[in-house]
């Protein structure tokens, strides 16, 4: 014969243990959530730092908030070790691109070849780092998509940072028919460049030089310098001033 009052308080030990596990869990990501917002907020923490730190907080408690439900279900701390070694093994085996991403993540943090806000290229992909999170690098590209990188392998690529220096050199080529009048080309893209408030000239003037001959062609080549922030800038509005200087001396150009 059935034992009803067994089976209540069997249903009542277990149901108070699942709400028990449950309460944890949802405690713990809550913890979670305002342990990362607080990181974030913590402004005289690099901000590069804090997006790191914040993910991997995140991440430890959960996983801590789902081993602490475990245990309060009544799962053996022996059977749950041995389990989650097992488990870890296996896991770890599948996940070596995880665990990768997750060292990279480290290494960028610590010996940082850039920050977040710097505007770098990473693996081909050129735009501003976004974010910097415990397994991937988030960019705004340059055309506004948002790219999402591995950080594993941007511990084994080339990183080029084009923030770090206050200044950068531009340099912009024009091509020009064979038989064209090399020195008054000369003189007006030098012209344009001089006239330009971008360029710092007290660091090196204007400097345009014939680079090649080849077939029917010539290459005029112009280098100036300008601040790192106005490297964009610059560039577009040399690409048109000196072209406006090349047409109004009648001189093609490509």
């Amino acid at each position: 014969m059935l034992n009803l009052d067994y089976f209540i308080q069997l249903a009542t030990t277990v149901g108070l243990k699942l709400i028990g596990a449950v309460a944890i869990i949802v405690i713990g990501f809550i913890v979670a959530g305002c342990l990362s917002k607080f990181i974030l907020k913590r402004e005289k923490m690099d901000v590069s730092v804090r997006s790191f730190l914040a993910s991997f907080v995140a991440l430890a408690v959960k996983v801590l908030a789902v081993i602490s439900a475990l245990f309060a279900l009544g799962v053996p701390a022996a059977s749950f070790v041995t389990v989650l070694g097992s488990v870890g093994l296996a896991v770890g085996l599948a996940m070596q691109g995880a665990l990768a991403n997750f060292a990279g993540g480290i290494l960028l943090v610590v010996f940082r070849p850039f920050k977040v806000g710097d505007h770098v290229t990473l693996s081909g992909n050129s735009g501003v780092v976004k974010e910097i999170s415990i397994f991937y690098t988030t960019l705004l590209a340059d055309d506004n998509t948002v790219v999402t990188l591995p950080n594993g392998t941007l511990t084994n690529a080339a990183i080029v940072n084009t923030t770090v220096e206050d200044t950068r050199r531009l340099s912009l080529e024009y091509t020009l028919p064979f038989d064209s009048d090399v020195e008054t080309a000369r003189k007006a893209i030098l012209s344009a460049a001089s006239s330009n408030a971008l360029v710092l000239s007290a660091i090196e003037p204007p400097v345009a030089t014939v680079s090649s001959h080849v077939a029917d062609k010539a290459t005029v080549k112009l280098t100036v310098w300008t601040r790192g922030a106005d490297y964009a800038k610059l560039s577009d509005e040399l690409a048109k001033e000196t072209a406006a200087a090349l047409d109004k001396a009648g001189i093609k150009h490509e």
